[in-house]
């Protein structure tokens, strides 16, 4: 019985050190920044094309969700989103949900916020007709009142990634 219990306390002692068993992932990026309230954001695309969006965002679902709504306000394209950012815990990593008015995809994160910055990585296509293999999207909070995100790309399977989109956001005075 002493050794069923030592060995209990060496698995519970050895697990505590992961996320994924001794915690879940929160989607809530790191003290001193909250994406909730208007973001007016200006950036560029791959090739230097000037991009500009607005960003909404609040904490829904009783604080474990985050909601980030898109709206491009340059290039002219219409471009719509939202994307809803949370903890799975039966796969336990953090899920980003995109869903936009050109398509869908998704993305996780087994890692969580780190030093300030979250990476969503899709899952990797096999397909050869897709424009690329994997796409990624990296948010870093940048005080209180900005934050960047990144879109990357990659049009390999070894993942060798290339910025497609950058922008800055800072949060509206309006």
């Amino acid at each position: 019985m002493r050794t069923l219990h030592a060995s209990l306390a060496l698995v519970c002692s050895l697990c505590s050190g992961f996320p994924a068993f001794s915690q879940a992932l929160s989607p809530l990026p790191p003290d001193g920044f909250q994406f909730t309230g208007t973001w007016d954001c200006s950036g560029t695309f791959r090739g230097g094309k000037v991009h500009k969006a607005r960003f909404t965002g609040a904490v829904i679902l009783g604080g474990k969700w985050i909601e980030l709504n898109e709206q491009d306000v340059e290039p002219g394209t219409g471009y719509l989103a939202k994307y809803l950012i949370g903890y799975d815990p039966g796969q336990k990593h953090l899920l980003e949900f995109d869903a936009n008015n050109f398509g869908a995809a998704t993305y996780s994160s087994d890692q969580g916020w780190k030093n300030g910055t979250l990476t969503m990585v899709s899952a990797v296509s096999s397909d050869p007709k897709a424009p690329y293999a994997a796409n990624r999207f990296i948010y870093s909070a940048s005080g209180a009142d900005s934050f960047t995100v990144d879109w990357e790309i990659s049009k390999t399977q070894d993942l060798d990634w290339t910025q497609a989109d950058h922008l800055v956001c800072k949060r509206s005075k309006s």
